[in-house]
C-alpha cells in the first residue's frame, strides 16, 4: 500500500501539515494562487490516509477554531463547514482537484496513446534496424508512466481530502435546513425582516455559496477567476475523466490491453475509487434530509428540490447529452467507432463526449468485468484487511457453495467454483502491523524484496520495493501468539504502540455485527487451553474500544454488514447507476403559463440512455474483425452522420453472466431490476432465455437464508414479530425486490414451463433441511416461496411480502408437473398447517371469516395462504397433469384425513374441492383393490399401470369450473390466471431510501465515514430495539404475541405454520 499511513493516523496540531490544515480551513480566504494549496497538495501521502475518526465516532464536539484537542482531521473539517460559504476556501480546493483530474486524464491519453504507438510499430517494424527507435520509444514510455503515477499520487490525496470537507460541508446544510424546518414545524415565524436569514439556513443556498468561489482581490490574477462555478467545474472533469476512462476500455485481447490497462496502475485505480466516492458524497444531501420524490415536489409546485448536486449533476448530463446528440462532427469521431481522432478520447473533442452515455457504459463494463485492485493499491488493502476478518472468525464457515450463510458477511461476487483462501493463508500487503520484541520499530517488521528497476515497474504489479513513508509490503509470519494481537482486530491494532493503521469504523463493524460468540471470539477465550490468548491490557482495551463503538457512536443507528468486495470500483459504480437512474424521474420544468407537470422519466439523463440499450451482438456493424465487442454506435445501418443519436450497447451474454454472479447481494438485485424496467430489449431478451435459472437460483438462496432461524436466535415459539436486530436479513426491503424480479420472470408464460420441463438442477448444496438432487426450477421455487411465506406468517406478518408470494406461486401453478416428491411433501404438509391453524382463527372468530381480500389480520394472512396452496394443488391434479404429479397425490394420500376436514369446512366450500375429494376416493378404491405395498413407487405403478386410473381421467371433464378465488375471483381459466408487476405512480418512495441504506450499510459501511445520526432519508433504528426500516406501513400493529392452543406446532420444522 502506498502512502504514509502511519504518518496520517499519528498527526498532530505541531505537524506542519496539521498547520496548514488550520490554515485553509478558517474563515481568512486563501486566494487560489496562493501557495499553501502546494503546500498542502504537496502532503498527497498523508492526505490520502486522513479520517474524520471523530465524526464517525458519533462524539458531539463544540466548535473550537483553536482546535482544542489533537483530532486535526475532526477539527480541519468542522471549521471547513463553518466557514466555507464565507471564506470560499472550499472551492478554490476545488477548482485545484478539478484541475489536477483534467491533467491527470491528459496524461492517461497520453500514455495510451503512447503504447498504441509502440504496439504499432513493433507490429509493424520487426527488424534488428528499428532496435534503437523501439529504445527510445521504451524510454518514453517509461517516463510518461512514471509522471502520471506522480500525478495519480497527488490527485488522490487531493480528492480525499476535498471528500471530507465537502462531507463535511454537506452534512452542516443539511443539519442548518433541518435545524430551520424544526423551528418552522414549532411555530417559528418569519417575517420579511428575516428572510436574509432564512435564506442563509437554505441548503442550496449554503452550498452554493461554499462552491462559488469569491476573489478578494478584483484586479490582480486572482480577479478572473471571481465568481467560478467550482461545482460546475467539478462535476464537469470527474464526468469528462469517466468519459475518458469508458472510452478508453478495450474489450478485444489485444496486445495493448495485455500490457496496458490504467486500472492495473494502483495509484489510477485509487483515484478513481476516490472519484466514484466523492460522486457518492456530493449526492448525500439526499442522505441527510427527509425524503421527498420529485413527484411530490412537482405535486406542490416545486421546480428544484434541496439536492444541489443531485441537480447540478442532472442538468450537466441533460446538457452533454443534447450537445453530444447534435453536434457530431463525422463518422470517424464518432464515439461508437474504433477511435477519436488517433486516440481514445481526446480534449479537442470532449464536448461532443456524451457524459451519461459514456458513464453508463464504462459503469457496465466494470459491473461485467470487475477489475479487482492491483497490488500495493490503497484499495486492495481494504479489501484484503475486510477478508481477512472473516477468514479468522472461528464460528463463520463457509457453506459447501463457497459463500456464508450468515447475512452479516456478504460476498460480492459468487466465487465461481474458486476455493475461498484459507484462515491461515498469509496476507500480503496489507497494514496489518504485530507487535514484535522492539516495540520502537513497528515499520520494520517486514523484509523488503529485492528491488528491481523503478523506472520501469514503478506503480504496476510487479514486484518492486515502494519507499513512500509508512508502505508496508510483504509477509506477515506470527511467530509467538501470546507476543501480538492475533485474528481480526487483534492483527489490526498495535495497542501498546496506541497506533491504529485501520479505520476504526472496520474495527466498529467487526464488533458490531457478529453478535457476542463472535466477539468472545475476537476478544480471545480466557482459558488455559486456548491458543489465543492476550495480554491483560490488551484485552482490556478491547473490551473498552467494543463498548465506546456500540454505546458512543450511531454506529447501531444502521443496519451494517460485512462487505467482502473483490472490485470496489465496480460496487461504487453500481452504486452511482442506482442513485442517479432512480432520481429525479418526474419533470418539474413546466411551460410558462402553465402549472402541469409530466410524469416521465425523459428528464433523467441516465435513464433516458439506459432505455436505448441493446445487445452488439445482432447488429450488422458488429459483424466485422475490426469491430469491438462492446461499443458505443448508430441505432440504424447507415453511417454516422450529424445528429445521429447515439445508442447504448453492450453484450447482453456478459452482462447476463454478471448478474448471475452479483444477484444474491442487494445491489445485484437492485441493477437487475432498475436495468429490466429501464430498458425494454434487455427485459425481453431475459424472457427468451431458457437458462434463466443461473438468475433465479442466487435469488431463491438469498430468500432461504432470509427465511431460515438460527437456534441462537431468542424464542422459537412462532407467531412472534422478530426484533430487526434477530432478523436473518439486513433489510426487509431485500425480500420484497426478490419477490418483485421472480414475480416479474413468473408473469411470462414462458418461464413457467421452461422451469419445470426444461430446467433441472442436479443438486442444491444451499438447501439444508433435505438434500435436493435433480430437482425442476420450478419446484424449487415452490420450496422457497413456501418457506418464505411460513416465515412471514410466523415472524414478520408482513401483507405485501404474503401477496407478493401468492402471486408467484399461482402464476406458476398452471404450469406444475413432475413436482420433486419432497416438494410434493411440504407443499401438502404446510397447507395441512396452515388449514389447522386457519381453522382455530375462525374459531376464536365465532365462527366469521375475514372481509375477501383483507390481509391486515392474522386470520386473512393464514386463509389467504390456504386458499393459494389449495389452488396449487388443484391445479396440479387436473387431468392434463395429474400422471405427472403423482408424487403430489402420494402426498396427499398420506394427510387423507386432514384434506377430508378442508374439503368439509364450510369457509372454503367457494373454492370448489370436489376435484381433490374425488381423486382422494378413487386412488384409494384402486390401491386397495390392487393389495400392493404402501411403498411411494409402488403405489404410483400401481396407478400407471391401472386401467380403472385411465379410465378415471378419461371421464373428468377437462374445463375448470369456475371458483372462488380471493386474488383473481375473475378468472375462468388456468390460462387467465395470471399477476402481473406493475411499477408504482412514485417508485423514487420505496427505491431512493432503500439504496441510500444498502449503500450506508453494505456497500461503503466499512469505508466511509456517514454520520449515522443525522441521517433522514430513512428511518434509523431505535435505541434498545430496531425499528423496521423499510416496511413499516406494512407491519400489524398491535399484534398479540401469544400462540393459540389446540393445533400442532412443528417447533423443529420451521417453515411449517
Amino acid at each position: 500500500m502506498w502512502g504514509d499511513a502511519e504518518g496520517a493516523y499519528s498527526l498532530n496540531n505541531s505537524e506542519k501539515l496539521a498547520k496548514c490544515l488550520f490554515q485553509v480551513t478558517g474563515p481568512t480566504h486563501v486566494p487560489y494562487h496562493d501557495s499553501k494549496w502546494q503546500q498542502l497538495l504537496l502532503n498527497y501521502e498523508k492526505l490520502v490516509h486522513l479520517h474524520n475518526l471523530r465524526r464517525v465516532s458519533g462524539e458531539s464536539v463544540e466548535d473550537d477554531d483553536n482546535g482544542g484537542d489533537d483530532d486535526v482531521v475532526g477539527n480541519a473539517c468542522r471549521r471547513c463547514a463553518k466557514y466555507s460559504s464565507t471564506s470560499s476556501n472550499l472551492a478554490a480546493l476545488s477548482l485545484h482537484v478539478a484541475r489536477m483530474i483534467r491533467d491527470l486524464q491528459q496524461s492517461i491519453v497520453d500514455l495510451t496513446d503512447a503504447y498504441h504507438e509502440k504496439y504499432s510499430a513493433l507490429d509493424s517494424n520487426a527488424d534488428e534496424s528499428n532496435s534503437e527507435s523501439r529504445k527510445q520509444r521504451g524510454i518514453s514510455t517509461t517516463k510518461q508512466r512514471i509522471s502520471l503515477i506522480g500525478k495519480a499520487r497527488a490527485t488522490c490525496g487531493a480528492i480525499h481530502v476535498l471528500r471530507l470537507f465537502s462531507h463535511e460541508a454537506i452534512l452542516g446544510a443539511c443539519r442548518s435546513e433541518m435545524a430551520v424546518f424544526a423551528n418552522e414545524n414549532i411555530g417559528s415565524i418569519y417575517y420579511e425582516g428575516t428572510r436574509q436569514s432564512t435564506l442563509e439556513h437554505d441548503v442550496n443556498y449554503i452550498l452554493r455559496e461554499s462552491f462559488t468561489y469569491r476573489s478578494r482581490d478584483l484586479h490582480g490574477l486572482d480577479g478572473r477567476m471571481d465568481g467560478q462555478d467550482a461545482a460546475l467545474d467539478l462535476i464537469s472533469s470527474v464526468m469528462s475523466f469517466l468519459s475518458t476512462m469508458g472510452t478508453l476500455m478495450s474489450p478485444n485481447d489485444t496486445e495493448i490491453s495485455r500490457n496496458f490497462d490504467a486500472l492495473s496502475i494502483p495509484e489510477v485505480y485509487d483515484v478513481v475509487v476516490q472519484i466514484l466516492s466523492l460522486l457518492l458524497v456530493f449526492l448525500s444531501t439526499q442522505l441527510y434530509q427527509p425524503m421527498v420524490s420529485s413527484a411530490q415536489l412537482a405535486e406542490e409546485g416545486q421546480t428544484t428540490s434541496k439536492h444541489y448536486f443531485m441537480e447540478r449533476i442532472m442538468d450537466y448530463s441533460y446538457w452533454q447529452r443534447q450537445n453530444a446528440r447534435h453536434n457530431l462532427t463525422r463518422p470517424d469521431d464518432r464515439v461508437g467507432g474504433e477511435k477519436i481522432n488517433g486516440s481514445a478520447a481526446s480534449f479537442e473533442t470532449k464536448d461532443t463526449h456524451n457524459a451519461p452515455l459514456w458513464f453508463l457504459f464504462l459503469c457496465f463494463q466494470w459491473l461485467i468485468r470487475r477489475p479487482k485492485p492491483p497490488r500495493r493499491s490503497i484499495a486492495s488493502h481494504y479489501v484484503e484487511l475486510t477478508h481477512s476478518i472473516v477468514h479468522q472468525l472461528h464460528n463463520m464457515t463457509l457453506a459447501p457453495d463457497g459463500m456464508y450463510e450468515n447475512h452479516s458477511i456478504v460476498m460480492s461476487t459468487l466465487p465461481n467454483g474458486q476455493t475461498i483462501t484459507a484462515p491461515d493463508k498469509q496476507i500480503h500487503d496489507s497494514a496489518i502491523f504485530a507487535r514484535t520484541q522492539s516495540r520502537g520499530s513497528a515499520l520494520g517488521l517486514y523484509e523488503q524484496p529485492n528491488p528491481t528497476s523503478a523506472a520501469i515497474s514503478l506503480g504496476t504489479d510487479d514486484d518492486v520495493t515502494l519507499t513512500s513513508p509508512g508502505h508496508v509490503s510483504g509477509e506477515i509470519t506470527p511467530r509467538n501468539s501470546s507476543s501480538r494481537l492475533l485474528l481480526p482486530i487483534r492483527s489490526i491494532l498495535l495497542l501498546s504502540s496506541s497506533l491504529f493503521l485501520l479505520p476504526i469504523r472496520l474495527v466498529r463493524l467487526a464488533f458490531r455485527i457478529l453478535g457476542h460468540s463472535s466477539q468472545r471470539a475476537l476478544l480471545g477465550s480466557k482459558s488455559p487451553a486456548s491458543q489465543h490468548d492476550i495480554s491483560t491490557s490488551d484485552h482490556s482495551a478491547l473490551q473498552h474500544l467494543q463498548t465506546y463503538c456500540e454505546k458512543a457512536s450511531g454506529w447501531d443507528k444502521t443496519n451494517n454488514i460485512l462487505w467482502l468486495t473483490d472490485s470496489p470500483v465496480a460496487d461504487l459504480a453500481s452504486s452511482l447507476i442506482l442513485l442517479l437512474s432512480n432520481n429525479c424521474r418526474t419533470n418539474l420544468e413546466s411551460g410558462r403559463g402553465s402549472d402541469r407537470r409530466q410524469i416521465s422519466s425523459s428528464q433523467n439523463p441516465f435513464r433516458l440512455e439506459m432505455a436505448t440499450l441493446n445487445d452488439n451482438r445482432w447488429e450488422r456493424e458488429m459483424a466485422t474483425a475490426s469491430t469491438r465487442e462492446n461499443s458505443l454506435f448508430p441505432c440504424d445501418d447507415e453511417p454516422a452522420t450529424l445528429g445521429t443519436p447515439l445508442v447504448l450497447s453492450i453484450n447482453f451474454e456478459s452482462l447476463f453472466g454478471s448478474f448471475g454472479r452479483i444477484l444474491h447481494t442487494e445491489v445485484g438485485a437492485l441493477m437487475l431490476y432498475t436495468v429490466m424496467q429501464s430498458s425494454p430489449v434487455f427485459a425481453a431478451s431475459l424472457m427468451a432465455r431458457s437458462d434463466l435459472d443461473t438468475l433465479v437460483m442466487p435469488l431463491l438462496r438469498t430468500l432461504y437464508f432470509s427465511s431460515k432461524l438460527s437456534h441462537e436466535t431468542g424464542d422459537s415459539s412462532p407467531f412472534i414479530t422478530l426484533p430487526e436486530k434477530d432478523r436473518p436479513f439486513r433489510a426487509q426491503s431485500q425480500l420484497y425486490v426478490i419477490l418483485i424480479l421472480l414475480l416479474i420472470f413468473s408473469q411470462d408464460p414462458s418461464f413457467g414451463r421452461d422451469s419445470f420441463r426444461r430446467v433441472s438442477i442436479p443438486k442444491v448444496k444451499w438447501y439444508k433441511e433435505r438434500h435436493v438432487k435433480e430437482v425442476s426450477l420450478g419446484s424449487m421455487i415452490i420450496l422457497v416461496v413456501i418457506k418464505a411465506i411460513t416465515f412471514n406468517l410466523n415472524r414478520l406478518q408482513d401483507e405485501f411480502l404474503l401477496s407478493n408470494c401468492c402471486a408467484v406461486l399461482l402464476n406458476l401453478s398452471p404450469h406444475i408437473v413432475d413436482i420433486h416428491a419432497y416438494v410434493a411433501s411440504r407443499l401438502v404438509s404446510v397447507t395441512v398447517s396452515c388449514f389447522k391453524r386457519y381453522a382455530a382463527l375462525v374459531g376464536e372468530n365465532n365462527g366469521e371469516i375475514e372481509i375477501e381480500g383483507d390481509l391486515s389480520s392474522r386470520m386473512g394472512m393464514h386463509g389467504e395462504t390456504l386458499r393459494t396452496l389449495l389452488q396449487l394443488i388443484k391445479h396440479s391434479i387436473r387431468p392434463k397433469c395429474v400422471d405427472r404429479n403423482l408424487q403430489l397425490v402420494y402426498a396427499i394420500l398420506l394427510e387423507e384425513v386432514s384434506f377430508q376436514k378442508i374439503c368439509a369446512f364450510a369457509p372454503l366450500q367457494p373454492l370448489d374441492t370436489t376435484s381433490i375429494t374425488a381423486l382422494i376416493k378413487k386412488a384409494n378404491h384402486i390401491i386397495q383393490g390392487n393389495g400392493s405395498g404402501v411403498s411411494a413407487e409402488e403405489i404410483m405403478n400401481v396407478m400407471k399401470s391401472s386401467a380403472e386410473w385411465k379410465t378415471y381421467l378419461e371421464t373428468i371433464p377437462r374445463t375448470r369450473t369456475n371458483s372462488f378465488d380471493s386474488l383473481s375471483s375473475d378468472a375462468s381459466d388456468l390460462g387467465n390466471l395470471t399477476f402481473t408487476y406493475e411499477e408504482e405512480s412514485d417508485p423514487e418512495i420505496f427505491f431512493v431510501p432503500y439504496i441510500w441504506d444498502v449503500i450506508v450499510g453494505a456497500i461503503t459501511a466499512n469505508t466511509f465515514e456517514w454520520a449515522r445520526n443525522s441521517i433522514k432519508v430513512f428511518s434509523l433504528n431505535r435505541e434498545g430495539a430496531a425499528s423496521s426500516n423499510d416496511a413499516s406501513e406494512f407491519e400489524i400493529a398491535g399484534m398479540p404475541e401469544t400462540k393459540t392452543e389446540g393445533y400442532d406446532i412443528h417447533e423443529n420444522t420451521p417453515d411449517v405454520v
